[in-house]
């Protein structure tokens, strides 16, 4: 271990005695890494590790702030922090959560612009995951440079309810010095189906990172996996981002229907004009999201989006 360490990190490394601080980038099974400070160790953790109150999915992830105690090269995770925010999905096939990232700041959601072909509804249901963690959303369409035909008729919608934007290409780097200042210093994880380039956006931002970049299936059309966990990779200067894997379909865990128009900040702002303060913005008389669906003030296509994610709430319940 002395040997891979700097000569200045083991000696601040060597006198810590009972606790150090450090934050979880990749899990293997019973060994994790951990960045402590400069330096990214691969340390065990304990099999009664010490959780805050209330956790219900007790496994470590990405993102995770954690303790360790010991001296190198027998340091040990023994306790994990409060998660000030967690991203989670239900479990495909399962009923179960699973936690993809604690701690996050900012996620860009990434989509193309043409191929494959890019999912509104898969971006409206990433979007509402975001909102409804706390965490703040930026929409990526990368890929531009081939053409933005596949999202010239309904990119608009997202615009009008506020949400920011940007159209970048990995391969010719227009908008990647945009991206790199609006996720500096933050903890930032993209997400988004797999082909779009996730993976090649991270590495134009950083070439460092060295990621292996995914292609596009022909008999498919859809992006072939190549981020097959979640990994913290840290940023230069400041800040730390998450690759994860891309995803066909989410599966929300724990969010009901009556939160569900707090996750579309547009529906949000209008609701509360509604006559009835419990109105779900379906069938009632006197509701302003619907008046204003019909007015062309608020997007049928978004709004047609909420009803049937809400519908799935409702029935999943």
């Amino acid at each position: 271990m002395p040997g891979r360490l700097a000569a200045g990190a083991w000696a601040i490394l060597s006198r810590v005695a009972e606790r150090a601080v450090g934050v979880v980038t990749a899990v293997f099974g019973p060994l994790v890494r951990v960045q402590v400070g400069d330096e990214p160790l691969v340390v065990p953790f304990r099999r009664s590790l010490r959780w805050p109150d209330g956790v219900e999915d007790k496994r470590l992830v990405v993102g995770d702030h954690v303790f360790l105690e010991g001296r190198v090269p027998d340091l040990v995770v023994s306790e994990v922090d409060s998660r000030r925010t967690t991203l989670t999905r239900r479990s495909p096939g399962e009923r179960r959560a699973r936690v993809i990232a604690a701690n996050v700041d900012r996620a860009v959601v990434v989509m193309a612009a043409v191929s494959p072909e890019p999912n509104p509804r898969l971006l409206d249901r990433l979007l509402v995951a975001c909102h409804h963690a706390g965490i703040e959303p930026l929409i990526c369409f990368n890929k531009v440079d081939q053409g933005t035909a596949g999202i010239d008729a309904w990119i608009g919608d997202y615009q009008d309810a506020g949400y920011e934007i940007l159209l970048v290409s990995a391969r010719t780097a227009r908008g990647v010095g945009e991206l790199t200042r609006k996720i500096s210093g933050r903890t930032t994880l993209f997400c988004g189906p797999s082909g779009v380039g996730k993976s090649a956006l991270l590495n134009a931002i950083h070439p460092g990172y060295r990621l292996r970049e995914g292609s596009i299936s022909e008999a498919t059309g859809k992006g072939r996996h190549t981020t097959t966990t979640a990994q913290l990779l840290p940023l230069p200067g400041a800040g730390f981002v998450v690759d994860t894997p891309g995803v066909r379909e989410f599966g929300f865990w724990d969010l009901t229907a009556a939160r569900l128009q707090s996750c579309f900040p547009e529906f949000a702002c209008v609701g509360g004009r509604c006559q009835f303060s419990d109105c779900t913005h379906t069938t009632e008389a006197g509701c302003a999201v619907q008046a204003a669906v019909q007015g062309g003030a608020l997007s049928s296509r978004r709004y047609s989006s909420f009803v049937k994610l809400r519908q799935e709430l409702v029935e999943g319940a």
